[in-house]
């Protein structure tokens, strides 16, 4: 049997010892920092602007490295992409953390579109990630709808969803210009109709039979794109 007084020595020393460990348990929980001296946690630092970032870690005592540029259409352009070691890591001051920044959502490439048919290209152009903002017409010897220019250019990088205009072909002339002087301006109207034209610019010129076409522009018998307009030139006043 032990002696009394070695059983109170035990007793007290037990006491202490569980105190102790309750006491670390209690610390451990409420202050939850790495115990050992110059030791820190590596903070979350996703979404962070990179200069922020490194100095929150030059903070802490760490060292911040830019050591990738990655497209993240998830993170903001110049924030932290990603970190290593990772967020909650505990390092000893001094030690080095790499980061990743954002170069943000990936740019486009606005396609070679030339002489293609204008729904390909609308289809093509859909395709990388852009929309046609626009279409333009210009009188060529290509057939009616073929591209022939793109704004911005084949090549250009642009922001997905950025537009792009294109010019077409409004086709080879085919149309020849009836002669509507002396006629009317509604006979006249109804004539370039019938010819798949239309009434353009009109001016008035006092000289003839009043009402009726005194001059036209372009000339009976030319050849111009259908849906052209022909400007003509209005003796007396105008209807």
């Amino acid at each position: 049997m032990k002696h009394p007084a070695v059983r109170r020595t035990l007793i007290v020393l037990g006491v202490i010892g569980g105190a102790a460990t309750a006491g670390y348990v209690v610390t451990c929980a409420v202050f939850p920092a790495p115990i050992l001296p110059g030791h820190v946690p590596v903070p979350a630092l996703h979404g962070v602007a990179a200069d922020a970032a490194i100095a929150q870690l030059l903070k802490l005592g760490l060292r911040g490295r830019l050591a990738d540029t990655v497209t993240d259409p998830l993170t903001p352009a110049g924030t932290v992409a990603w970190q290593s070691p990772v967020s909650e890591t505990v390092l000893p001051q001094g030690a080095l953390v790499r980061l990743g920044i954002s170069s943000g959502t990936p740019l486009a490439s606005v396609p070679d579109v030339v002489d293609l048919d204008i729904g390909l290209a609308r289809e093509v152009i859909e395709a990388a990630g852009l929309r046609v903002a626009g279409v333009d017409t210009t009188r060529q010897d290509s057939p009616f709808g073929v591209v022939l220019s793109s704004t911005p250019a084949a090549g250009t990088t642009a922001q997905p969803g950025n537009g792009v205009r294109i010019e077409i072909s409004s086709g080879p002339p085919s149309v020849s210009v009836p002669n509507v002087v002396g006629l009317t301006v509604a006979v006249a109207r109804d004539r370039l109709i019938a010819a798949g034209l239309r009434v353009g610019a009109l001016e008035q010129r006092f000289e003839g039979k009043a009402g009726t076409v005194v001059a036209q522009r372009p000339a009976p018998g030319e050849l111009v794109t259908r849906e052209s307009g022909v400007d003509l030139t209005i003796s007396g006043t105008m209807p």
